[in-house]
Order: C-alpha cells, then structure tokens, then sequence
C-alpha cells in the first residue's frame, strides 16, 4: 500500500536540473557557450563591417574565436568542483573578487565574531560575552612508535577527554612553513669561522650540504604543523550558582528573563569571573595533556592568541609590527586605529 503521508515522502534527488549528457545540465551548456555568445555579440556590435585583419574580413574569425572561447567555457564547467554547479561557481569568483580585501574592526566581527581582545589576562572576547584562551600542544613524535604505542596514547587521551574535559572545546591544527632561511643561517655563518676558512674539505662539506638542504626542503615543501585547545567560557555558565534557586528560575521561559536581569552580576564582575573560569579551565586542560606520556602544552598569551586568529581569518601571515601596542589601538583584523 502507497503511503501519502507527505511527512515520509523521499525525494528521488534534490537540486537537479534537467540532464544533458551524464552529469551536465542544461545550465552547464549555458555557461559553457556563453562566451562564445559574448564574443558574437561584440563582433556584431562592436567591430565594423569594412574591418579587415591580414586581407581578411574580421567576421570572418567570428566563428574560429567564438569556438575557441566555447571551449575554453567548457574545460570551466569540466573542472567545476562536485559539491557546487558551475553557474555557482563563477558567482562565487565574481563575488569573492568584486569585495574588499580589506575591511575594518566593526564588519570584521560579523566574520570573527572577536569583540575585543585583554592582553594582560591572556583572553579573547568574542561578540556573544564569551571569553576564549588557547593552549598549543606539543605531541610526542610517533614516526617510529608501534601499535601498541600508539594503542596506549589513543587511551591516554580518551581517558583526558573522559576525565578532565567537562566544558566544551576545539581542537584547532595549523601548519606554517618551515624556516629554511633561519636554519641555513647559521651553517652559512659557519663559512665565516677561521677554522672552516682554514679547512677547505670542511668548507665544502657545508656548502654542499647547504645547496642540497636548500633543495630537499623546496621539494618536500617541508612544514610545522601546529596544534591547539581552544576552550571558552560563555556568560550562561557563570551568572548564577548551579544548584541555586535563581538559577532554576532562570530556565522558565517568560519569568527566567526577569530573573536574569535582577540577579545576573554586574559587567566588571561577570568578566572577571569569566576569566577566573578561563583559567581554571585552560589549567585542566595543560595539566591533562601534560599527562600523557611524552606530550608537553602551554597557555598561549593574548599576543600570539590574536595572531593565531588573524591569521586564521586572513588566510595568511600578518605583519603587525608591535603587536602589544596594536592591541590597544585597532582591531585584530586591521581597520582604521581606535
């Protein structure tokens, strides 16, 4: 028996047009010859009549160049990505390219969501009143280890997510490249040391070494991958004592908003108590990864916090300068100073 209870229905496919051949669409078809289309119209519009090139009427190359850039429309819908059509595709690229690259602190927060930045108690700010401090971890190095070892590190960390980790966290890697020129610096230093300069067959070991360095590390495109805890504390998780009346009344729906307002502490306080629990939290969470074997973490300070977020958002390596003054004059992401 057919069932018409709209509620169970499961569509065949979502999203689909029309097909032509395979995968393409119609719409596929339309992106691929519209620059053929394009360069027509210029022809008819735009290029004179009597207009010749090499002895040659210029409509007569209309249909060659038209051709020509069909199918270059064509290798654009063929190297679409899968998870988008190529119509979205080209909007997506005219739009990314058609905006600013540069924006100032105020419409970067609808991006970041970072309100402001405390230095001196190694917090971020996020535009919702929570506040966020970050751990870097530094794993132990498992190229060579066994099954077994790797079994055993498995259930350490499980045992710290089980054990310590009772808030919410992120877990955040990175990788930035490796510093060959700073690494190279101070064998080529060497080359300056009287006793390489009174050594020919040393001097040349390190040349040498130098060049294929310098080479395996372009080839490999060696990097450091970085890796840090992100932990939050929002203001819901500090406004009230968690077994207390208030905070029983401020989960009903009408009256708990009156409640929050009369009972819930003053800026200065629920700040300070939000980074009290920052604290706190961030030392669980170091001392936990301390715990296993191997394993060394460290608080991140507001500094490298920031540029860690910056660099998050941009994409790439930023020059601040003295970040410790630019904290306290503009946003995190650039803009005008403040």
């Amino acid at each position: 028996m057919q069932d018409r209870n709209p509620a169970k229905r499961i569509p065949k496919s979502l999203g689909t047009g029309t097909k032509l051949l395979g995968t393409y669409t119609l719409t596929d078809l339309a992106v691929a010859l519209f620059p053929g289309v394009v360069v027509v119209l210029l022809v008819q519009l735009v290029v004179p009549v009597d207009l010749t090139v090499a002895g040659y009427q210029a409509d007569a190359f209309t249909l060659p160049v038209a051709g020509a850039f069909v199918a270059v429309g064509a290798v654009f819908v063929y190297l679409t990505p899968a998870y988008t059509t190529s119509l979205d595709w080209v909007t997506s690229m005219l739009g990314f390219h058609a905006r600013a690259s540069e924006i100032d602190h105020e419409a970067a927060k609808a991006y970041t969501q970072i309100e402001r930045v405390y230095p001196d108690r190694d917090a971020i700010e996020r535009t919702d009143g929570a506040v966020v401090g970050l751990v870097q971890v530094i794993p132990p190095t498992m190229a060579l280890a066994t099954d077994e070892e790797w079994a055993r590190k498995a259930e350490s960390f499980q045992d710290f997510l089980n054990t310590t980790v009772e808030f919410p966290i992120q877990i955040y890697s990175t990788t930035q490249p490796f510093p060959v020129d700073e690494h190279l610096a101070r064998y080529e230093a060497r080359l300056e040391d009287p006793d390489v300069e009174a050594n020919p067959q040393l001097e040349s070991l390190i040349e040498h070494y130098i060049d294929w360095y310098e080479q395996e590390l372009a080839e490999r495109r060696m990097t450091i991958r970085d890796h840090y805890v992100v932990v939050p504390v929002t203001p819901a998780e500090v406004h009230f004592e968690e077994a207390s009346l208030a905070a029983q009344l401020a989960d009903l729906p009408v009256v708990g908003l009156f409640v929050r307002e009369l009972f819930a502490p003053r800026e200065a306080v629920e700040r300070a108590a939000l980074i009290d629990e920052l604290n706190d939290r961030l030392g669980r969470v170091r001392a936990g990864l301390r715990g296993i074997d191997g394993c060394t973490a460290h608080r991140i300070d507001a500094t490298d916090a920031t540029k860690i977020v910056g660099e998050y958002w941009s994409d790439e390596s930023q020059d601040y300068g003295d970040l410790d003054q630019v904290l306290r004059t503009r946003g995190i992401v650039g803009g005008p100073e403040r």
